[in-house]
């Protein structure tokens, strides 16, 4: 009988899933960098000698693929992607909460997907030793491995993220959001039914007197011809 916590098992999940990404955010980051040192190096040479450094374009092209898909794990681990919340800051959190869980179990489902894809791809890349010709021969296969690494980890990511929606606890990096924008965000969700809610003004009676019990003033236009 397993008499772990559920609040253990999410922090769990939780470790889990950083242990994984932020790894791989940081080889992200690193190539990135890569990048930017091998551009530098080979504009340099190419205006003092006239010619490129063998090897750095190719090198620079499977940094790149290292940067987007070695980060896309770590992305999605920090609530880091790009999203457009119009729609479910606009409804209750309850049905908003329920549609990202929808969203999360295609992400799932896609990311399997493109998992099982690009796996096969690589193996056929390595039995092939698939190169790219240029200034030298870069081999292709160790990049195709690299978006398989990728997809894994931000499937693994999406299936955490799952377990959380249906345990009901916050998704992976929404518990270090800023909390003066999830304050403004609760504030934003809760706006709509704030206002419905409110009471309407009073309307402004037109004549201030009335209802105050003091009487109508009246005004007698003197008779002509009296004495």
């Amino acid at each position: 009988m397993n008499s772990t916590p559920p609040a253990e098992r999410v922090d769990v999940l939780r470790r889990i899933a950083s242990v994984i990404t932020v790894p791989l955010g940081a080889l992200a980051s690193l190539s990135t960098i890569a990048i930017m040192i091998a551009i530098t190096v080979d504009v340099v040479v190419r205006n003092l000698g006239g010619r490129s450094v063998p090897g750095l374009l190719e090198m620079s092209e499977s940094a790149l693929v290292a940067t987007v898909f070695l980060g896309l794990a770590y992305a999605g681990a920090t609530n880091a992607h790009v999203a457009v919340d119009l729609l479910t800051a606009a409804i209750r959190p309850a049905i908003a909460r329920i549609l990202i869980g929808i969203s999360w179990v295609i992400g799932v489902a896609v990311s399997t997907w493109f998992l099982i894809a690009t796996f096969q791809r690589a193996a056929q890349s390595t039995a092939s030793n698939e190169l790219r010709q240029g200034l030298v021969d870069w081999p292709v296969w160790p990049a195709r491995w690299l978006i398989v690494i990728g997809f894994a980890a931000f499937l693994l990511v999406a299936v955490i993220n799952v377990v959380l929606i249906l345990r009901g606890q916050p998704l992976l990096g929404e518990d270090r959001l800023d909390p003066d924008l999830a304050a403004a965000r609760e504030a934003r969700i809760a706006s709509p039914t704030a206002d419905a809610a409110a009471p309407a003004p009073a309307d402004t009676p037109a004549d201030t007197s009335a209802g105050s019990g003091d009487p109508p003033s009246t005004h007698h236009r003197p008779e002509e011809g009296r004495h």
